[in-house]
C-alpha cells in the first residue's frame, strides 16, 4: 500500500472514490469538491500545498492505494504548519478509510504512511485527534503509538480526544547497508549540512558501523513540497564498492513509494561520490528523476525478469 497526490490517481479513480463514499465518510474535508467542478477542486488541492485560503495552513491531501493504483482506499490529510485550529481541534493528519473498506487494517497502514509524510515534511512530533465516541479511530491511533494528551470539548455534547506521536523515520534496508536513525556514537564527520531535511545514517551490516549519511532534503529552487534533492556522504574508506548508489536507490523507492514524492534530484557534487540515479540531465550540475519515471523503470525491470 502507498499514498498518491490527487494528480497521479487520477480523473476516473477519484470519481469512483466519491461515488463509493458519498455520504458515508467525512473526514478528511479536503477530499470533496463541495459544489465545485473536478478541475476546479484539483486545483484548489494542488494550489492548497504551498498558497493556502486566507487562515488556513499549507497542507498536502493523500489518496491511500495498491502497490499496481488500482483503486482507492482512503484519503489522508496532512499539515505540516499549525494555527489555533490545528494545534485545537484538527490536528496535523486527519483521515478516513472508504466504508466498504473498513476493518482490513487499511486505517492503520494509512495513519503509519502519512505519519512518513508528515516526518518529510519537518514535522518530528504530530497532533492526531479523534471524536471520543469513535472507537475505532481511538484503537487505530493507539496501536499506530499515539500518546494520550487530554479530552477537550469540541461542540455540544462532543468531546475530543488528543493524541501525540514521536515522528521517527524508519530503518530502510538493502543489501548490504542499514539506513537508520544517527545515534551519539557515529562520527558527525559523516553528515553533511545542508539544511532542513530527513538524514539517515549508513550503517554497513558487515560491520555493524556507520559510515556515511544520506539524506532527502527541501529542494531550494522548487517551491514544491513534494520535490526534494538527495545527498550522500560516505566514508573515504568505503568509496568505490558501489554504497552511494544502492542507499541512493534505497532512498528513492522510499521517497517515490512511500511519501509519494513527486521528483527527487542529486547535484554534481553527489554524483562526483558514486552517487546516481537514472534520470534527465538538468544541466551539467543537476540530475531529475520524475515519480512517472522510476515507476515506468520499475515496471520495466518486473517485466523484463
Amino acid at each position: 500500500m502507498k499514498l498518491i497526490l490527487p494528480e497521479q490517481a487520477g480523473e476516473e479513480k477519484i470519481r469512483d472514490f466519491w461515488a463509493r463514499c458519498k455520504g458515508r465518510m467525512g473526514n478528511p474535508g479536503a477530499v470533496w469538491p463541495k459544489g465545485r467542478t473536478y478541475e476546479e477542486w484539483l486545483r484548489d488541492t494542488a494550489a492548497h500545498r504551498m498558497r493556502p485560503p486566507e487562515g488556513k495552513v499549507p497542507s498536502m491531501l493523500l489518496f491511500l492505494t495498491d502497490g499496481d493504483e488500482t483503486k482507492l482506499y482512503g484519503a489522508a490529510s496532512v499539515r505540516w504548519e499549525t494555527n489555533a485550529r490545528v494545534l485545537e481541534r484538527s490536528g496535523h493528519i486527519g483521515y478516513g478509510i472508504a466504508p466498504e473498506e473498513r476493518r482490513k487494517g487499511y486505517a492503520k497502514t494509512q495513519l503509519r504512511l502519512a505519519l512518513g509524510v508528515a516526518r518529510s515534511l519537518g514535522l518530528e512530533r504530530a497532533l492526531v485527534t479523534c471524536l471520543e465516541e469513535n472507537g475505532a479511530s481511538r484503537r487505530t491511533i493507539e496501536s499506530c503509538g499515539g500518546v494520550y494528551e487530554d479530552t477537550r470539548e469540541w461542540g455540544p455534547g462532543e468531546r475530543l480526544r488528543r493524541y501525540w506521536f514521536t515522528v521517527a523515520p524508519p530503518t530502510l534496508e538493502t543489501t548490504r547497508l542499514r539506513l537508520r536513525e544517527r545515534r551519539a556514537e557515529d562520527a558527525p564527520g559523516l553528515f553533511g549540512k545542508r539544511g532542513s531535511g530527513e538524514v539517515w545514517a549508513i550503517e554497513e551490516k558487515a560491520s555493524g558501523r556507520a559510515v556515511g549519511s544520506v539524506g532527502l532534503y527541501r529542494d531550494p529552487i522548487q517551491s514544491d513540497p513534494t520535490a526534494r534533492v538527495l545527498g550522500c556522504v560516505l566514508s573515504e574508506t568505503r568509496r568505490g564498492r558501489g554504497y552511494e548508489k544502492e542507499a541512493a536507490a534505497r532512498l528513492a523507492a522510499y521517497g517515490f513509494e512511500a511519501l509519494a514524492l513527486e521528483n527527487i534530484s542529486i547535484v554534481n557534487e553527489a554524483e562526483e561520490c558514486g552517487c546516481t540515479l537514472e534520470g534527465t540531465a538538468n544541466g551539467p550540475a543537476r540530475r531529475t528523476v520524475t515519480r512517472d519515471e522510476y515507476f515506468l523503470r520499475r515496471r520495466e525491470n518486473v517485466e523484463a525478469e
